[in-house]
C-alpha cells in the first residue's frame, strides 16, 4: 500500500463534503490525524495539478476543475443514485439520522451516497465512506447476499474480521454462519466504536435487490455519546420504522417490486 496516496484521497474526500465550502488546513489535519505539514505538502501536490483549489490563506481548500474531467463519464451506478436519492433525503428529514447506500465492488463496500445531519458523521470521518466490509451493517447485509465463492474470495483477501467489530466470526465456517443467519433477517443492525470520538454509532440497513440479485444495501445510523450506551426506544423504532418506508419506496422507484395497492 502506497500511504501518500492513501492519505491524498483521504483528503480529497473530506473536500467532498460539502464540496463547495473551503476546509482551513488545519481542520484537514485534525480531521485526517496527519500533521499539519504532511497535509500542506499533499495539498500542494493536488493544487499543482488542478485537483484541489486553494481559495486562500485563512479559508482554506476546495475540490478543482480536474477531479470533476475524472467523472465526466456516467457516474458509478447512476441510475441506482439517482432514484435513491430523494428517498435518501426524506429518510434524512424525517428521522434527523445518516443514511446511507452502500454496494461492493471488487471486494470491498463503498458509499456511493448519503445523507448526513447535524451528527456530522459522515463529514467528520470520511474513512467511513470505504469502510470495513465487516463491521458495518450495510456492508455485513450485502456480504450475507453475495456467492459463497465471492464470500470466500473476499475472506481470502480481508482475513477474518477483528474480534473487537465481530467476535462470533473466527473462521470462514463461522463467517458463513453468521452470513445465513443475517440472510434471512430484513433489517441487520451493528454496533461500531469510533475511535477518534468518544461515541458509538448504531446502524441498522436492509438489502435492495434487482430480481433476485442483491445490488446495494440502505442504511441509517445514529450516534450515542459513549460506548455500549443503549439507543433509546423511541429512537430505535423511528429508525427502523424510516428504513422500512425508505427501502419498499425505492425499491418501488427502481421497479423491483410493484407499487402499493390503493
Amino acid at each position: 500500500m502506497i500511504h501518500s496516496v492513501q492519505k491524498a484521497m483521504q483528503i480529497l474526500s473530506l473536500l467532498s463534503a460539502p464540496p463547495s465550502q473551503p476546509v482551513p488546513l488545519m481542520e484537514i489535519a485534525q480531521k485526517t490525524g496527519y500533521p499539519k505539514p504532511t497535509c500542506s505538502h499533499i495539498l500542494e501536490t493536488l493544487c499543482h495539478d488542478g485537483y484541489v483549489i486553494r481559495v486562500s490563506q485563512t479559508k482554506g481548500y476546495l475540490l478543482g476543475p480536474a477531479i470533476y474531467c475524472l467523472t465526466r463519464l456516467k457516474r458509478y451506478e447512476e441510475e441506482l443514485i439517482a432514484l435513491c436519492r430523494p428517498v435518501i433525503r426524506w429518510m434524512e428529514q424525517n428521522s434527523h439520522a445518516t443514511v446511507i447506500l452502500s454496494v461492493i465492488q471488487s471486494g470491498q463496500k463503498f458509499i456511493i451516497d448519503y445523507a448526513d445531519t447535524e451528527q456530522q458523521l459522515l463529514s467528520e470521518h470520511s474513512r467511513i465512506r470505504l469502510d470495513d466490509i465487516y463491521r458495518t451493517a450495510t456492508g455485513r447485509v450485502l456480504l450475507s447476499h453475495m456467492p459463497q465463492n465471492e464470500i470466500k474470495e473476499i475472506y481470502e483477501r480481508h482475513g477474518p474480521p477483528d474480534p473487537e467489530h465481530w467476535s462470533q466470526v473466527t473462521d470462514f465456517d463461522s463467517l458463513l454462519k453468521q452470513l445465513a443467519f443475517i440472510r434471512r433477517q430484513p433489517i441487520v443492525s451493528t454496533g461500531i466504536e469510533d475511535g477518534l470520538v468518544i461515541h458509538q454509532t448504531i446502524a441498522f440497513a436492509s438489502p435492495l435487490f434487482r430480481g433476485k440479485s442483491c445490488v446495494g444495501a440502505l442504511g441509517i445510523a445514529w450516534k450515542v455519546s459513549a460506548k455500549n450506551e443503549p439507543l433509546p426506544e423511541e429512537i430505535e423504532s423511528k429508525l427502523i420504522t424510516t428504513l422500512k418506508i425508505g427501502t419498499r419506496e425505492i425499491k418501488r422507484r427502481l421497479g423491483y417490486e410493484p407499487p402499493l395497492s390503493r
